[in-house]
């Protein structure tokens, strides 16, 4: 293993998610102001009038009716704010639209994309997180861990789980290097928190935002946001405040309640 390791791996989670090197900053903050440049383009071009993506049969995601599934829900009610709990469906929901609109249609496990989605953020909710957690993903991944083990998940699979957090915060993704679930999670993630509406059927969007309102979110994510990069100086949320949050105070969807 190198060190540091490569962000959002398995073997950086095993390191509790070091502080990232001078290198690693630098490359976090070329991939998001990457991302924020393609952002504001596709919002242009939709404004222009392009046309939407097709619309996708949610009926076909509904969230797996598993001992893993109803354990990753009840620990995500039982930690996070009421916000933070719409967000992490909201994401599971715009990772399915994403994987079902891409060209490519890699394996993805479902279930385990499940798991990930909504234990992504539990950990902004720890009062107290130990030492050896040094990004909340890790200790996000590692509760996500412990409902998989008691469900008998072998540790590939878990791994595979695990890195859909612990990446969730890198620009980019490659399903190469973090796995399909990661990737889109990643993808997934990123039409919820920017409000990429022109990713997703309108039709698609008004059903997902009945069943999860957004109103709320920024303010709350900010708040833990915050928190986090003031507990970890070194992790990817210090590193790329204030852009993350400008970005997201400034996102809404068409439907979001104001």
């Amino acid at each position: 293993m190198g060190w540091p390791p490569r962000v959002g791996t398995v073997d950086w989670e095993r390191a509790g998610g070091p502080p990232l090197s001078l290198p690693q900053r630098a490359g976090l903050l070329l991939g998001a102001g990457a991302m924020t440049v393609s952002h504001f383009a596709q919002r242009a071009r939709w404004r222009l009038g392009r046309r939407p993506p097709p619309k996708v049969d949610l009926s076909r995601w509904a969230p797996p009716d598993t001992r893993a599934a109803r354990e990753a829900e009840a620990l995500l009610r039982e930690m996070s704010s009421p916000q933070m709990i719409g967000h992490s469906f909201r994401t599971y929901w715009f990772s399915c639209v994403a994987y079902e609109l891409a060209e490519k249609k890699l394996s993805l496990d479902r279930e385990a994309l499940y798991v990930a989605a909504l234990s992504h953020d539990v950990a902004l909710f720890d009062p107290s997180p130990p030492p050896s957690e040094r990004c909340f993903t890790v200790g996000c991944a590692r509760r996500a861990r412990e409902i998989a083990t008691r469900c008998g998940w072998d540790r590939e699979r878990q791994d595979r789980m695990a890195m859909a957090i612990t990446a969730n915060l890198n620009p980019v993704v490659p399903a190469a290097v973090h796995g399909a679930e990661a990737h889109f999670l990643s993808l997934g993630g990123r039409v919820e928190v920017l409000a990429e509406e022109w990713k997703v059927h309108p039709e698609n969007l008004a059903e997902i935002l009945s069943r999860h309102p957004r109103g709320g979110l920024a303010k709350d994510a900010l708040a833990h946001v915050d928190q986090e990069r003031r507990r970890h100086p070194g992790c990817r949320f210090a590193c790329l405040h204030p852009l993350f949050g400008w970005m997201l105070s400034r996102s809404h969807f068409t439907l979001d309640a104001r």
